[in-house]
């Protein structure tokens, strides 16, 4: 019984030729186990053949190993050998027996495998077969491709492997010997040729294909088609702050070399690539459009893009500005606002006086105050900014000696009151606006009295105390003798006669008698009167009624005005500047 058990599992054994790590030991009967008792055999086996360059799949030779005689046997104790013959290139016998590496050469190689334990050893020969491989690249004419167009080709059609029936194109590496290839191209790690070549011409290049450590090269050539792009000039017509505007490049675009370009700009691509628009315009798919907004020039250029191909032009825009209607106001076409009425009739480039033109109100910013004034843009040359407007028949509210004179108080300072319609008014730009020249109308003369200022300076500030004319009686040049423009009048209000008046701007007597150093009578522009006879060619006395534009003073509007300020506030009066 035991024997029979013994025998299978030696059959068992036997049969499982890949097996690894195990081996067969069968004591003797009737025998104490020693070295002299141990037996050591390989058996023969078809080993595994292989190929150059590709690891081989390695051989157990304890598969083939029985060791008789030893119930104590240990592997490890095994010594392994290659005792006649030779390996096949590459490969190699390991002390644990097993057969490894990659063949480097093809060919058959026999072989002396001996394995020896303890004192016993069994040799077998073996056979190895080693496959040679060949790569190969056929000759092949590529298709045409265009510059910008997407190209593929397979290279893996032109390539032959033979010798591994193992072979998969999967394991194949592809390299690029020389070239190169056209910008824009690649040759992929799967040998096929992919990419949007970025240029036109012919390029022959090589390609190697390896398998296995066996290579096939191979030229060819790609030839492309060069597609050109150009934008013509153009002059663009100067633009207008708050103008819409819109202008279609495509009908200054050009596409050749590509005969399926469908025309009309399809499939181009544009961009701004130097400079900048002018504000408030953008360009979308060759179209420049939109309302600029700021004035002044820009330079840039334009770039129309199809496939892999470009060109680009510089472009110039000028941007205007012209007066435009806001609400209830007028500015500057691209948002701004002019210094004074003056700065909108004469403006300086890239500022023209074009559009919502003409008398009215604009919006001015003199010295960083933006405010709204009414411009009279015909009147002496026009450009007049509206300062002041003082009502017929009311010689107290703006009297000389307010705030509206001295501090910059407004009165009325609305749209509704910024026209020459009747009233009192007082603008911020009395305060706040340089002038070098002040107008003084009234509403029943044609002519107009006009005054230059020594410099720049606010109306505030010519019609100061500081800047007034003052004297001891006499003042001035005392002709006519009676008040001719504005206030028309030969005797005081109380009925007694004048023998003599003077017109002026900012001026005033000093009272020397009852009130010595105080202002006694002073118009801010207008007449002052005097009923004193002229005694030896001077006139004597003291001014004693006042008509015009802000008059004030300790004697203003007492009995010779029939203690009454309003006697002499005729018709309306309009302070301008400039």
């Amino acid at each position: 019984m035991k024997k029979t058990a013994i025998a299978a599992l030696v059959a068992v054994l036997a049969s499982s030729t890949f097996a690894t790590e195990y081996y067969v030991v069968v004591p003797v009967p009737n025998k104490s186990p020693s070295a002299g008792n141990v037996m050591v055999t390989l058996s023969g086996y078809s080993i595994p053949a292989g190929v150059v360059g590709r690891a081989y799949t390695g051989f157990d030779f304890n598969s083939v190993l029985q060791v008789l005689g030893d119930p104590n046997y240990n592997s490890g104790e095994v010594r392994w050998s290659v005792a006649g013959g030779s390996l096949p290139a590459g490969l190699s016998l390991s002390s644990s027996g097993k057969l490894s590496g990659t063949p480097t050469a093809a060919g058959t190689s026999g072989f002396q495998v001996m394995a020896a334990y303890k004192t016993k050893a069994g040799e077998q020969l073996y056979q190895v077969i080693v496959a040679a491989v060949s790569v190969a690249l056929a000759a092949a004419t590529l298709p045409a491709g265009v510059q910008g167009t997407a190209y593929a080709y397979d290279l893996k059609q032109n390539l032959s492997v033979t010798g591994d029936p193992a072979y998969t194109p999967a394991q194949v590496s592809w390299s690029l010997v020389s070239g190169p290839l056209p910008a824009g191209m690649q040759l992929n790690s799967d040998g096929t040729l992919t990419g949007i070549p970025t240029v036109g011409g012919s390029f022959p290049f090589t390609v190697k294909a390896t398998y296995l450590g066996q290579a096939g090269q191979r030229q060819y050539q790609l030839v492309l088609a060069t597609v050109s792009v150009s934008l013509s000039n153009y002059a663009f017509p100067t633009l207008l702050a708050g103008t819409p505007f819109s202008y279609d490049l495509k009908q200054n675009l050009t596409v050749s070399g590509d005969p399926a370009y469908a025309g009309s700009g399809t499939a181009v691509t544009w961009s701004v690539s130097t400079g900048t628009l002018p504000t408030g315009l953008a360009q979308a798919n060759g179209v420049i459009s939109g309302t600029p907004t700021k004035v002044g020039a820009s330079n840039f250029g334009v770039s129309a893009a199809y496939k892999a191909s470009s060109g680009s032009t510089n472009y110039s825009m000028q941007v205007n500005a012209n007066v435009l209607a806001t609400g209830n106001t007028r500015t500057w076409s691209d948002g701004t606002y002019a210094a004074s009425c003056n700065a909108y009739l004469n403006p300086t480039a890239p500022y023209v006086y074009s559009g919502a033109t003409g008398t009215g109100v604009y919006r001015n910013n003199p010295a960083g105050s933006p405010m709204d004034v009414y411009c009279d843009m015909t009147t002496n040359g026009g450009g007049w900014t509206l300062l002041m407007k003082q009502a017929n028949g009311d010689g107290t509210t703006l009297q000389g000696d307010t705030t509206y004179w001295t501090n910059g108080t407004t009165l009325n300072d609305t749209v509704a009151s910024m026209n020459k319609n009747d009233g009192n008014f007082v603008s911020a730009a009395f305060s706040k606006l340089p002038t070098t020249q002040l107008m003084l109308q009234a509403a029943n003369e044609s002519a107009v009295q006009t005054h230059g200022n020594a410099s720049a300076m606010t109306a505030m500030a010519a019609f100061s105390n500081a800047n007034m004319t003052t004297a001891a009686d006499p003042i001035g040049s005392w002709l006519p003798s009676a008040p001719n423009w504005g206030v028309h009048a030969t005797k005081y209000p109380d009925g007694e006669a004048l023998t003599a008046a003077r017109f002026g701007f900012n001026f005033g007597e000093i009272w020397t008698s009852n009130s010595p150093g105080v202002i006694r009578m002073a118009p801010r522009w207008g007449w002052v009167g005097n009923q004193d006879s002229d005694t030896s060619g001077v006139q004597s006395g003291s001014y004693d009624a006042c008509g015009g534009l802000g008059c004030w003073g300790a004697a203003y509007g007492q009995t010779w005005m029939s203690n009454n300020k309003n006697t002499w506030a005729t018709t309306t009066y309009y302070l301008w500047g400039k």
